[in-house]
């Protein structure tokens, strides 16, 4: 370890600075939008049992909804697509329902 102290500006500019605030890392600069928001505050009013959002791999941002009632697939794509989002709905073979609710990101470029 380096016994000399470092001025603040420096240890400012490292990552795991003490003290810094979350929202201050670059990966906060990207708020959710309100689209996947919405999509989340109306999916908790349903039986679910699990939601995730991410990023895909061609930088589409996802909200990844897991149910056991089929129903509750066919509202939320209703609401999903009300919203602007595209949906697509997974059956496994132990009828567990997941709905993927996408909406592109406007600053990252598809692949080729």
């Amino acid at each position: 370890m380096n016994d000399k102290p470092s001025d603040e500006t420096e240890s400012e500019e490292h990552i795991w600075a003490h003290g810094k605030s979350v929202s201050n890392f670059l990966s906060s600069d990207n708020n959710m939008n309100d689209e996947r928001k919405e999509i989340i505050r109306q999916t908790l009013e349903f039986e679910i049992i699990d939601i995730r959002t991410y990023t895909g791999y061609k930088g589409d941002l996802l909200v990844e909804i897991t149910t056991i009632d089929p129903d509750v697939t066919q509202s939320l794509k209703k609401i999903a697509e009300s919203l602007g989002m595209e949906t697509v709905i997974q059956k496994n073979i132990v009828m567990i329902y997941k709905i993927f609710c996408i909406t592109p990101s406007s600053n990252t470029y598809d692949l080729k």
